[in-house]
């Protein structure tokens, strides 16, 4: 890489960590404050139902557009409408007039953001391609390593000093990553204005027509998101309730995961890139599966982050590789559009995980909530790894032969 392509990196990634760093405190301390105001889970996952579909909407409405501006553009638009978001909480608490809508409202308006797409989509500009895995490990590595840091600092910030510090910080740290991107240079998109917002969505599924195995993925990982987010919504209400913590204790658990893929990240980026990549991914879907059902059969709450820590570890063998795939099988100017795509394809049934997850630990338990999602889980990336087995065995570097370009 020439210096300055180094040095535009090291900016986006800088602004990705204090991005990571300031929103996933957010998510928590929302969270926090409205687990207090109502102790109701039904709450928590109508929380991350309206996370979610703000994060959908967007990618939906701006997504096929974010070719036609510069990445980095989108993303300071991104930060400002965040920190005007945790800014209206911070008021609205400093007045004494915070409720259960103020969050949520802010909870919508903060998640209306498309800067993971253009953050990613900017890496192939300055990468070069037999090198993508390594800095994708890195980079993985990195904005995980805020995310561990985050959430146990938060934990504690809101158990010694309340949410409205937190909620100061959280602002200083998206203003401190909208400052990196300030200074990042990058040059005028490729694509021409003039190309409609059906069009560039047009372009963005298209690649999904010439390589099938981008969208065989997409519909495993949109299987598996559904039972992510049905116990993502619950994990304050697991750990209080069924492993007894505080919110500290809440904290370190969910720092497990982060930490173990910090971990993982190291091992993708050292060892030998397999060449059939597919069926590794997919046992590590599997694997995460297992963790679920062994998180629904423990109350120790050591166990449950020694649990999560091996699910972090096998993750990167999932992300790094498929983040690779993308950089490598897409053209450059409709990268941002495709991960549009691929974001509506892995959130497409989170919003059904969501509303089963609130449902099923009203109805029958937090426990039974893991054990089921563990269960489909790995039904569905063993019945994929079979499949793959069987009918064919793809490799990364054919794929590679039937680029297109636009």
């Amino acid at each position: 890489m020439k210096n300055r392509e180094r040095f535009n990196l090291q900016l986006v990634v800088a602004s990705q960590m204090f991005s990571t760093f300031a929103s996933v405190s957010g998510t928590f301390v929302i969270g926090w404050m409205v687990f207090e105001l109502t102790g109701s889970k039904v709450a928590m996952g109508s929380l991350w139902l309206v996370s979610i579909s703000a994060q959908m909407l967007i990618q939906f409405i701006i997504g096929p557009l974010i070719d036609k501006y510069k990445r980095t553009s989108v993303m300071k638009l991104t930060e400002l409408v965040r920190i005007l978001s945790y800014g209206a909480i911070l008021l609205f608490q400093t007045t004494g007039q915070s409720s259960v809508a103020v969050l949520y409202i802010a909870s919508f308006l903060s998640s209306l953001a498309v800067y993971d797409a253009a953050a990613n989509a900017l890496i192939p500009k300055w990468v070069h391609r037999r090198i993508l895995v390594k800095i994708n490990a890195k980079i993985s590595g990195l904005v995980q390593f805020a995310r561990f840091v985050s959430l146990p600092i938060s934990g504690l910030l809101v158990g010694m000093y309340g949410t409205k510090i937190t909620l100061e910080i959280i602002i200083v740290l998206f203003v401190f990553s909208l400052a990196a991107l300030v200074r990042t240079q990058e040059k005028p998109p490729k694509v021409q204005r003039n190309q409609t917002w059906g069009k560039q969505f047009e372009m963005g599924l298209a690649i999904y027509k010439n390589q099938k195995i981008l969208l065989i993925l997409g519909v495993f990982v949109s299987i598996t998101s559904f039972g992510v987010f049905a116990t993502q919504a619950m994990y304050i209400p697991y750990v209080t309730e069924i492993l007894g913590g505080t919110s500290a204790a809440y904290g370190f658990f969910a720092a497990s995961f982060p930490l173990g893929y910090i971990a993982g990240t190291v091992i993708v980026g050292r060892v030998r890139e397999p060449k059939a990549l597919y069926p590794i991914m997919l046992t590590t879907l599997c694997f995460g599966g297992l963790t679920y059902i062994a998180l629904g059969s423990t109350t120790m709450f050591w166990a449950a982050c020694l649990i999560e820590l091996a699910a972090g570890m096998a993750m990167p063998f999932w992300n790094v590789y498929s983040s690779t795939l993308y950089h490598r099988l897409v053209p450059e100017e409709i990268m941002g559009q495709v991960l549009s795509v691929r974001f509506l394809l892995t959130k497409a049934a989170a919003p059904l995980g969501i509303i089963y997850g609130t449902f099923c630990a009203s109805a029958y338990g937090l426990p039974a909530l893991f054990l089921s999602v563990g269960i489909l889980i790995c039904l569905v990336s063993g019945a994929g790894i079979i499949f793959l087995k069987v009918f064919t065995q793809p490799s990364l570097t054919r794929e590679e032969k039937n680029v297109t370009t636009y």
